[in-house]
């Protein structure tokens, strides 16, 4: 769902509400917290958020500029035909959700792609391949480095209170 665009429903969930308000987390949190947007508890750990409620704060948040036309994914050749432009969040959320599926090839499998790679690929999809690496270990790590921030907030807060409070982040192992 792009932000502007009209919901087929009056409530959604803490990643639509993040994209939606062009905000981190955190940033979500502490509107919640500072009780600029109500949250809806939902079954399990995630919260919901009123459309209208967030479509309010964000103009809040964000003003609308002037309105000039702009060109960024507008084919000048046909310019009604639009593309869908999905922001950077979404764009990862999307890829880990396709790469779920190398779950599913055995080591034959491996083997066998291996056995059918020819000569000429090798160097492009080994580069392909350590690239993709690479970006999941730094994603790795981006996780890891929020997981702490919420760990610590999560202990700030029972200082706080003196009590419990839950965090989300999941355990290390």
């Amino acid at each position: 769902m792009q932000p502007g665009k009209p919901s087929r429903f009056s409530f959604v969930d803490e990643g639509e509400a993040v994209r939606r308000l062009k905000v981190d987390r955190e940033t979500l949190l502490e509107l919640v917290a500072s009780k600029r947007l109500r949250a809806y508890p939902g079954v399990g750990k995630g919260n919901f958020f009123r459309v209208g409620d967030l479509e309010k704060l964000a103009a809040e948040l964000h003003p609308a500029p002037a309105e000039t036309p702009s060109l960024q994914g507008v084919d000048l050749l046909n310019p009604t035909n639009q593309r869908r432009q999905h922001d950077p969040g979404y764009k990862v959320h999307i890829r880990l959700q396709a790469d779920l599926k190398w779950y599913d090839l055995t080591d034959d499998d491996l083997k066998a792609y291996v056995r059918e790679l020819h000569p000429a690929a090798y160097e492009k999809q080994r580069s392909n391949v350590t690239s993709v690496i690479e970006r999941l270990e730094r994603l790795v790590a981006l996780m890891d480095e929020a997981a702490q921030r919420w760990r610590s907030q999560g202990k700030d807060a029972q200082k706080d209170t003196g009590q419990p409070h839950s965090t989300d982040a999941p355990s290390s192992k």
